[in-house]
């Protein structure tokens, strides 16, 4: 069955992996598309599976728990075998866009201000743009921006180690916070497998002698901003947690729903919960000792897992929590001042002009961020030819996985060709991403539509635009 908005993602191994010493220099926005051709046949023949060979693969993945296992979120295999995703061909010929583009970014549901690019994915060139470089905001396509950044900066094996150190006296410990969002109690929780706490404890207690110790300490001195965005407000709150540095299953409090009651104060949900695990009957707040010594620690599943579930399944907090840790490996901070920056140097690097660029976020969910359609397009090209290609794979498939999942219904013939985040809140609708013509030619796409009328009504129309454009043979 197709992954859900709401179901659980395919987890990944928490085995820890180093940390990078350096971040990565600018991406080089380079057009070798040998790697993107490599990739998309790779992803339509993976679309292609059985039932009982995503069966092996799980298999194989508990077995091997200390190199983790991460693989595509291709929608999972019908009962009957079925090609799920189109071939791309490097060689088809670049459809003739503006011969269909008009008429059909015309169509009377796009009654707001619509922003469009059309791009091929083989040479590069744009083949259609309307207003492309109108700045409007982009709702949770921005997840988009974050993956690509963690997967520059951070690489796809980087974990984020949750650490225990000694206190200033024998009878205290300090639990550090480095960014984890998605710890679990026992191993497995809302992210599927995870750093667990229980392990950390008895890491602890093993460290000294099977001795509790009477206080807990939480240092949270990595993050020194605001619980929320600029542009997001309480209104939000049912949508994501206040930031922290630290939470147990994105700071839900129970239940496996993406959209969930949250804990007012996530990070002290996680202290309590943690001392309690170690049999700790006091906690507190404060600052690990310089060069204390490490008594246990535990880490996140890979980057690459983290951007496959936050892309798929448009998970604002953990978007914004690897987005924090792209900040803290390029600007040394974990800020969403930092979060700007870091972002903004990356589009730049592929060539994106971000003067009107409004970078609050890593989630999307703030109301006054603005990208382009021309920016989003130009990243894609870009990371086509450097690590962050995997983010073609994470996208959501039409009519198969994700958010998309129960989109393309009056666009069936899209369905498997068209694969892309979305994005939705008041008023804004976005669809970002590639698309496969009948010739096998690989289109790289944004939409973005602003102040319309009736959302539903335009995500339809960009469904029917994509689908247009996939079985065109113009």
């Amino acid at each position: 069955m197709a992954l859900s908005d709401n179901a659980d993602p395919e987890g990944t191994s928490s085995a820890p992996q180093a940390r990078p010493e350096d971040s990565p220099s600018k991406p080089r926005p380079s057009r070798a598309r040998g790697a993107l051709a490599w990739l998309f046949s790779t992803i339509a023949v993976i679309g292609t599976l059985t039932v009982a060979a995503v069966l092996v693969w799980q298999i194989d993945a508990m077995s091997v728990p200390d190199r983790g296992a991460f693989t595509a979120p291709e929608a999972y295999p019908p009962d009957e075998p079925a090609e799920v995703l189109a071939a791309f061909d490097q060689d088809a010929p670049a459809p003739d866009l503006a011969s269909a583009l008009p008429e059909l970014l015309s169509d009377e549901r796009f009654d707001g201000d619509l922003s469009a690019v059309f791009a091929d994915a083989a040479t590069g060139s744009v083949l259609y743009e309307q207003r492309g470089s109108d700045p409007l905001s982009p709702a949770s396509s921005m997840k988009l921006v974050s993956a690509v950044a963690a997967y520059e900066h951070l690489g796809p094996e980087y974990r984020i180690e949750t650490s225990v150190v000694e206190g200033a006296d024998d009878d205290t410990v300090v639990l550090v916070a480095g960014g984890d969002i998605t710890l679990t109690v026992d191993g497995q929780g809302y992210y599927g497998a995870g750093g667990s706490l229980t392990d950390l404890a008895e890491q602890v207690l093993e460290a000294r002698g099977g001795e509790a110790p009477s206080t807990v300490v939480l240092d949270t001195d990595i993050f020194t901003d605001d619980e929320l965005a600029a542009g997001v407000d309480g209104n939000d709150l049912p949508y994501v947690a206040r930031a922290a540095p630290i939470m147990i299953d994105g700071g839900r409090i129970g239940g496996d729903q993406k959209y969930f009651d949250f804990y007012d104060d996530p990070a002290q949900a996680a202290l309590e919960r943690f001392a309690e695990l170690l049999g700790a009957p006091d906690v507190g707040h404060g600052t690990a000792p310089e060069d204390a010594g490490v008594l246990g620690s535990v880490h996140s599943q890979p980057v690459a897992g983290l951007v496959d579930s936050f892309v798929l399944t448009s998970d604002n907090g953990l978007a914004d929590a690897v987005a924090f840790q792209t900040a803290l490996a390029v600007e040394g901070e974990m800020t969403w001042d930092a979060i700007d920056r870091a972002h903004r140097a990356l589009l730049e690097g592929f060539g994106a002009d971000t003067a009107d660029l409004v970078l609050e976020d890593g989630s999307g969910l703030s109301e006054r961020n603005r990208m382009t359609a021309e920016a989003f397009s130009l990243m894609l090209l870009g990371a086509a030819d450097t690590l962050a290609s995997t983010v073609f794979e994470s996208m959501p498939v039409a009519g198969y996985s994700g958010t998309l999942d129960d989109r393309f219904d009056g666009a069936e013939d899209g369905w498997g060709l068209v694969r892309a985040k979305t994005g939705t809140l008041s008023g804004v609708s976005s669809l970002t991403g590639s698309l496969t013509t009948a010739d096998g030619n690989l289109i790289v796409f944004s939409l973005i539509s602003n102040e319309h009328s009736n959302t539903s009504a335009v995500q339809d129309a960009m469904d029917d635009v994509t689908t247009a454009v996939a079985l065109c043979g113009c």
